[in-house]
């Protein structure tokens, strides 16, 4: 019996190894700048769905205030007869006496206004950004990571080698002549 070399169960091409690592440098390099701009868009929206919120508000406020007024509400009258021509009914006095009557506004469009607008802050890094996530973000970095990184990929399509016995290594055989 010829003993035969032993052959290893399972074979590992290398190739596999730099395919995989291609691939998650080329999908890092395109999803953390793809998370960044999420991240900014969802305060965009945030930030613009606060201003729309005031708006609407503000707007129903001075809704109200006309349909109050165009129905002829007792209370806005009176509201608008002791500010606007400094009448109050003789059964009614004010509740706060201002020091200086002249210095009042007669205006109306404050007591309308909505609270002031609070627009949410930029959401800041709590930590420091790693090292790839820097080479993400840059722009000449990144396209040099994802030049590495398609590099990798196609490195590791190549094919594998085997070792087969060479054709020069075999012994020549002379033809028989007879």
């Amino acid at each position: 019996m010829t003993a035969r070399p032993l052959q290893p169960l399972i074979r590992l091409d290398p190739g596999w190894l730099f395919l995989i690592a291609g691939m998650l440098v080329v999908a890092c390099t395109v999803l953390i700048p793809a998370q960044r701009s999420l991240d900014n868009a969802r305060w965009e929206r945030d930030r613009a769905a606060a201003i729309e919120r005031h708006r609407v508000e503000r707007l129903e406020r001075y809704a109200a205030y006309l349909d109050a007024l165009s129905r002829g509400d007792e209370s806005v009258l009176l509201s608008l007869a002791a500010t606007q021509l400094n009448k109050l009914p003789e059964d009614r006095i004010p509740l706060d006496m201002p020091p200086e009557v002249s210095l009042t506004s007669a205006s109306v469009f404050p007591t309308l206004e909505p609270d002031p607008l609070e627009l949410p802050l930029r959401p800041e890094r709590a930590r420091q950004p790693s090292l790839l996530e820097r080479l993400t973000i840059g722009n000449t970095s990144r396209l040099w990571l994802m030049a590495a990184g398609l590099l990798c990929i196609v490195w590791g399509l190549l094919p594998g080698t085997t070792r087969r016995a060479s054709p020069l290594a075999a012994p020549i055989e002379e033809p028989l002549t007879q």
